[in-house]
């Protein structure tokens, strides 16, 4: 077993972002990095110093596509519908030579990078807010299960976590899944004003994703590192709406891994 450092991951997240973005190009497939990852490339023409992973997003109908048509020698797409032992309600697309073990109650997969769809969703902002209040109940639970008490958190943490998850013992994640994509199937306003990101598991992010349907229509390449790839034409709407002052790193900005992996290595 041959373990991966943080940097090599960091280069094998973007050969896979690479093969990805010619996917789509070749495809004409619409995506944009979102989150960390437009924030890196905007103000630090790739990844933040303190960020570990890439996330892209796709308007619905070309995130469908992408995860039923797209094919590698060793790249996989995990969906939810289609993998048993994956349950997130966004895809990842991983890298299956190798494993990624994160502090999660959910089977590891490779070194990945997450894919979301947004949807397009209502006319009115405070109808797209009160559809994501909707959906508040079912991340909560999927939070709780997906959640693994371990030495990082104080004696009193763990003893919550453990009564949460008993709590949350009658329902399993893929059903908590399945009951958040019944409810996202009942957007079918394709011509809607607002686009949002309702599978988003934070939830106030999903409350700051929702955005004018014009956000996701140009999209223009940007630097990241020695590549480049799709952003929003929007992205300083997008990123101003998301982080406020965005250019100005905030005080005492993190600089470890901000997800709890454990162990990185080949198979």
């Amino acid at each position: 077993m041959k373990s991966i450092s943080i940097d090599e991951m960091k280069s094998m997240q973007k050969d896979i972002l690479k093969d990805v973005h010619a996917f789509c190009q070749n495809n004409n497939l619409r995506y944009t990095l979102i989150f960390g990852s437009l924030l890196g490339a905007i103000r630090h023409k790739g990844y933040i110093p303190w960020d570990d992973d890439i996330d892209i997003a796709m308007p619905r109908p070309d995130y469908e596509k992408f995860v039923k048509e797209y094919r590698h020698e060793y790249f996989h797409v995990y969906d939810y519908r289609t993998d048993k032992d994956y349950h997130n309600p966004y895809a990842k697309v991983a890298d299956t030579r190798t494993i990624l073990e994160e502090d999660i109650d959910m089977k590891n997969i490779g070194i990945n990078i997450d894919v979301f769809p947004f949807d397009y969703m209502f006319d009115t902002k405070e109808e797209c807010v009160s559809f994501m209040n909707s959906l508040n109940r079912i991340k909560r639970l999927f939070r709780i299960k997906l959640v693994k008490p371990n030495k990082k958190n104080s004696w009193w943490k763990r003893i919550l976590i453990r009564c949460a998850k008993i709590f949350t013992i009658p329902v399993s994640m893929k059903r908590l899944t399945e009951k958040e994509y019944q409810k996202i199937a009942t957007l079918t306003h394709s011509d809607a004003k607002f686009v949002g990101l309702p599978i988003d598991p934070e939830i106030d992010a999903a409350y700051r994703s929702i955005y004018p349907r014009k956000m996701f229509e140009n999209f223009v390449k940007q630097p990241f590192d020695e590549e480049e790839f799709m952003v929003t034409a929007d992205y300083d709407q997008w990123l101003t709406q998301m982080y406020g002052d965005y250019m100005t790193p905030p005080k005492g900005a993190q600089r470890t891994s901000p997800h709890a992996l454990s162990k990185i290595y080949w198979i």
